[in-house]
Protein backbone atom coordinates (compact mmCIF):
# COMPACT_ATOMS: atom_id res chain seq x y z
CA UNK A 1 0.00 0.00 0.00
CA UNK A 2 1.18 3.27 -1.04
CA UNK A 3 1.39 6.70 1.02
CA UNK A 4 -1.10 7.99 -1.25
CA UNK A 5 -3.45 4.87 -0.73
CA UNK A 6 -3.04 4.92 3.13
CA UNK A 7 -4.36 8.40 3.59
CA UNK A 8 -7.22 7.35 1.37
CA UNK A 9 -7.83 4.12 3.46
CA UNK A 10 -7.87 6.94 6.74
CA UNK A 11 -10.09 9.23 5.11
CA UNK A 12 -12.67 6.11 4.26
CA UNK A 13 -12.07 3.72 7.14
CA UNK A 14 -11.39 6.02 10.35
CA UNK A 15 -14.80 7.03 11.21
CA UNK A 16 -15.65 3.03 10.83
CA UNK A 17 -13.16 2.10 12.87
CA UNK A 18 -14.04 4.58 15.28
CA UNK A 19 -18.42 4.07 15.29
CA UNK A 20 -17.08 0.14 15.81
CA UNK A 21 -14.50 0.70 18.52
CA UNK A 22 -17.17 2.69 20.54
CA UNK A 23 -20.01 -0.08 19.93
CA UNK A 24 -17.46 -2.80 21.50
CA UNK A 25 -15.74 -0.56 24.26
CA UNK A 26 -17.88 2.40 26.20
CA UNK A 27 -15.02 4.61 26.34
CA UNK A 28 -14.16 7.43 23.84
CA UNK A 29 -10.54 8.15 24.70
CA UNK A 30 -9.49 4.09 24.53
CA UNK A 31 -11.65 4.10 22.03
CA UNK A 32 -9.72 7.19 19.86
CA UNK A 33 -6.50 6.04 21.38
CA UNK A 34 -7.64 2.41 20.17
CA UNK A 35 -8.13 3.52 16.72
CA UNK A 36 -5.00 5.64 16.26
CA UNK A 37 -3.02 3.11 17.51
CA UNK A 38 -4.21 0.30 14.32
CA UNK A 39 -3.87 3.56 12.32
CA UNK A 40 0.06 3.56 13.09
CA UNK A 41 0.35 0.09 12.99
CA UNK A 42 -1.38 0.19 9.47
CA UNK A 43 0.99 2.59 8.47
CA UNK A 44 3.97 0.16 10.17
CA UNK A 45 2.73 -2.67 7.65
CA UNK A 46 1.74 -0.89 4.81
CA UNK A 47 4.35 -2.50 2.46
CA UNK A 48 2.68 -5.73 3.88
CA UNK A 49 -1.13 -5.08 3.85
CA UNK A 50 -2.53 -4.62 -0.16
CA UNK A 51 -5.51 -2.00 0.06
CA UNK A 52 -8.06 -4.73 -0.24
CA UNK A 53 -7.37 -5.73 2.79
CA UNK A 54 -6.74 -2.32 4.78
CA UNK A 55 -9.82 -1.71 5.94
CA UNK A 56 -9.72 -5.47 7.71
CA UNK A 57 -6.65 -4.97 9.10
CA UNK A 58 -7.85 -1.82 10.92
CA UNK A 59 -10.45 -2.87 12.49
CA UNK A 60 -8.82 -5.96 13.59
CA UNK A 61 -6.27 -4.24 14.83
CA UNK A 62 -8.28 -1.29 16.90
CA UNK A 63 -10.18 -4.46 18.33
CA UNK A 64 -6.81 -6.10 19.61
CA UNK A 65 -5.69 -2.54 21.05
CA UNK A 66 -9.45 -2.35 22.74
CA UNK A 67 -9.64 -5.92 23.88
CA UNK A 68 -6.03 -5.38 25.10
CA UNK A 69 -7.14 -2.05 27.21
CA UNK A 70 -10.24 -3.94 28.21
CA UNK A 71 -8.34 -6.78 30.14
CA UNK A 72 -6.42 -4.51 31.72
CA UNK A 73 -8.31 -2.13 33.33
CA UNK A 74 -10.83 -5.54 34.22
CA UNK A 75 -7.67 -6.67 36.66
CA UNK A 76 -6.88 -3.00 37.84
CA UNK A 77 -10.38 -2.95 38.97
CA UNK A 78 -10.15 -6.34 40.25
CA UNK A 79 -7.41 -5.39 41.76
CA UNK A 80 -8.48 -1.46 43.25
CA UNK A 81 -12.17 -3.19 44.26
CA UNK A 82 -10.38 -6.56 46.00
CA UNK A 83 -13.09 -8.52 44.36
CA UNK A 84 -13.05 -12.20 42.22
CA UNK A 85 -16.30 -12.10 41.18
CA UNK A 86 -18.80 -9.42 39.91
CA UNK A 87 -22.89 -9.67 40.05
CA UNK A 88 -24.34 -7.74 37.63
CA UNK A 89 -27.09 -5.59 39.53
CA UNK A 90 -30.05 -4.59 37.71
CA UNK A 91 -32.24 -1.04 39.46
CA UNK A 92 -35.56 -0.99 40.08
CA UNK A 93 -37.24 1.63 38.38
CA UNK A 94 -37.22 1.13 34.86
CA UNK A 95 -35.27 2.79 31.81
CA UNK A 96 -35.60 3.54 28.33
CA UNK A 97 -34.79 0.67 25.85
CA UNK A 98 -31.84 2.44 24.86
CA UNK A 99 -30.44 2.14 28.38
CA UNK A 100 -31.23 -1.48 28.44
CA UNK A 101 -29.54 -2.62 25.20
CA UNK A 102 -26.60 -0.84 26.13
CA UNK A 103 -26.36 -2.41 29.74
CA UNK A 104 -27.37 -6.01 27.97
CA UNK A 105 -24.79 -5.51 25.21
CA UNK A 106 -22.21 -4.92 28.42
CA UNK A 107 -22.62 -8.36 29.74
CA UNK A 108 -22.01 -10.42 26.28
CA UNK A 109 -18.32 -11.52 25.97
CA UNK A 110 -15.61 -9.46 24.06
CA UNK A 111 -16.22 -11.77 20.53
CA UNK A 112 -19.85 -11.69 20.59
CA UNK A 113 -20.36 -8.12 21.01
CA UNK A 114 -17.98 -7.15 18.52
CA UNK A 115 -19.60 -10.04 15.84
CA UNK A 116 -23.31 -8.49 17.05
CA UNK A 117 -21.90 -4.77 16.32
CA UNK A 118 -20.27 -5.82 12.86
CA UNK A 119 -23.64 -7.78 11.81
CA UNK A 120 -26.78 -6.03 13.19
CA UNK A 121 -25.46 -2.38 13.58
CA UNK A 122 -22.66 -1.86 10.74
CA UNK A 123 -24.34 -4.64 8.25
CA UNK A 124 -21.06 -6.65 7.70
CA UNK A 125 -21.60 -10.13 5.94
CA UNK A 126 -20.53 -13.14 8.32
CA UNK A 127 -16.65 -13.64 5.53
CA UNK A 128 -16.29 -9.29 6.08
CA UNK A 129 -16.49 -10.54 9.93
CA UNK A 130 -14.76 -13.79 10.17
CA UNK A 131 -11.74 -12.02 8.39
CA UNK A 132 -11.63 -8.90 10.29
CA UNK A 133 -11.63 -11.32 13.98
CA UNK A 134 -9.74 -14.02 12.48
CA UNK A 135 -12.97 -16.46 12.86
CA UNK A 136 -14.42 -18.68 10.25
CA UNK A 137 -17.89 -17.93 9.13
CA UNK A 138 -19.35 -21.44 10.69
CA UNK A 139 -17.88 -19.88 14.01
CA UNK A 140 -19.29 -16.08 13.20
CA UNK A 141 -22.44 -17.51 12.61
CA UNK A 142 -22.74 -19.48 16.28
CA UNK A 143 -21.49 -16.63 18.08
CA UNK A 144 -24.04 -14.30 16.61
CA UNK A 145 -26.59 -16.72 17.57
CA UNK A 146 -25.78 -16.97 21.31
CA UNK A 147 -24.82 -12.94 21.28
CA UNK A 148 -28.52 -12.69 19.96
CA UNK A 149 -30.03 -15.80 22.99
CA UNK A 150 -27.97 -13.57 25.59
CA UNK A 151 -29.36 -10.41 24.42
CA UNK A 152 -33.05 -11.76 24.67
CA UNK A 153 -32.21 -12.89 28.03
CA UNK A 154 -30.62 -10.02 29.04
CA UNK A 155 -33.48 -7.70 28.06
CA UNK A 156 -36.22 -10.16 29.06
CA UNK A 157 -34.82 -9.94 32.60
CA UNK A 158 -34.62 -5.97 32.68
CA UNK A 159 -38.49 -6.42 31.70
CA UNK A 160 -38.52 -5.86 27.79
CA UNK A 161 -40.05 -8.70 26.90
CA UNK A 162 -40.87 -9.27 23.24
CA UNK A 163 -43.97 -11.23 23.85
CA UNK A 164 -45.80 -8.41 24.97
Amino acid sequence: MTAKEYNKGVRLWADDAMRFAMRCYPSRPDCEDAVQEALASLWSHRDEVPQAKGKSYLLSAAYRSLMMTLRHNKVVQMHAEQVVTEKVQMPDERFDLHEAIERALQTLPEVQRAILQLRDVEGYSYAEIGETLSLSDSKVQVYLFRARVNMRKQLKQLGYDNDK
